[in-house]
């Protein structure tokens, strides 16, 4: 018994430390990031390397600022990001439901046209959907930003397979038998059943929106509309690369995601339980 105890004991400490290991390899970019930030660009690369913050902080985000107007690019993102996120969660829910729920001339093959474009690359799309948001004259406004992204195929897909597993069809059927009309059932039923879905593709969906750098460089061209990863992307190029305005943009760009999941990861946790063992 006592063998037993020990062992067991053993084995906690071994997790505890494979798990603290991990934890500190992962947060070991995020730490390097938020020391250079507070150095200047000599410092960072200075032997032996820095370990602890300095005090350069506020001198690399006034320059950052005065480069490539960062406060702005960060308001850009935000805007562009919410405002993706927002459409995007409607639609996907929306298409999602229809999917799973509705018997429709055409179902199968409208869906499955939907998932063809997974797999299709956007360097490929590219150049029809340029041509498009010239005709527009959306090229360089927040239009051709957000408009591309608002129905992503893996939401579609995302969405329809929550709402399979976690709305029984007969509770929809009761709900219509008692005089619900759809919007009703949708707002009703509907929405708070896919509650946890739709928090996880938040964070997917954020992520993704928030950093993109492809589309944004090929659709802006002022730097009042940069996002933030186009404003860093800006930076390059240069005689001399400013690293330490490079690194307090990161740490920017890094806060919303984190902040994010933090705020949605039990969400994100349910719905992997919910889609993936119901």
């Amino acid at each position: 018994m006592k063998a037993q105890r020990v062992s067991a004991v053993a084995r906690t400490g071994v997790l505890v430390v494979i798990v603290v290991g991990a934890g500190l390899l992962f947060a070991a970019p995020l730490w390097w990031t938020f020391v250079w930030s507070t150095w200047h660009t000599a410092e960072i690369f200075s032997f032996p390397p820095k370990l602890i913050p300095g005090p350069d902080f506020g001198d690399n985000y006034a320059a950052l600022q005065g480069s490539v107007g960062i406060s702005r690019a960060f308001l850009n993102s935000v805007l562009v990001t919410g405002a993706t996120l927002t459409g995007a969660l409607v639609f996907c829910t929306l298409a999602g439901y229809a999917f799973a729920k509705f018997d429709f001339a055409g179902r199968s093959l409208l869906f499955g046209l939907v998932m063809a474009t997974m797999v299709v690359p956007g360097q490929i799309t590219v150049v029809p959907l340029f041509v498009t948001m010239v005709k527009l004259g959306w090229i360089d406004s927040y239009q051709g930003l957000i408009l591309p992204g608002l129905v992503p195929a893996l939401g579609v897909f995302f969405m329809r397979m929550s709402a399979q597993q976690s709305i029984p069809s007969e509770l929809l059927e009761a709900a219509r038998i008692d005089g619900a009309g759809e919007l009703r059932i949708f707002s009703s039923i509907v929405v708070p059943a896919l509650r946890p879905s739709m928090a996880a593709l938040s964070i997917l969906l954020f992520a993704g929106t928030w950093g993109a750098l492809f589309w944004p460089v090929v659709v802006l061209r002022s730097t009042e509309m940069f996002t933030i990863p186009v404003a860093l992307a800006s930076l390059f190029g240069t005689a001399t690369q400013p690293y330490d305005q490079l690194m307090v943009g990161s740490l920017l760009s890094i806060i919303p995601p984190l902040a994010i999941f933090f705020l949605l990861q039990k969400y994100f946790v349910k719905s992997i339980m919910l889609t993936g063992f119901k």
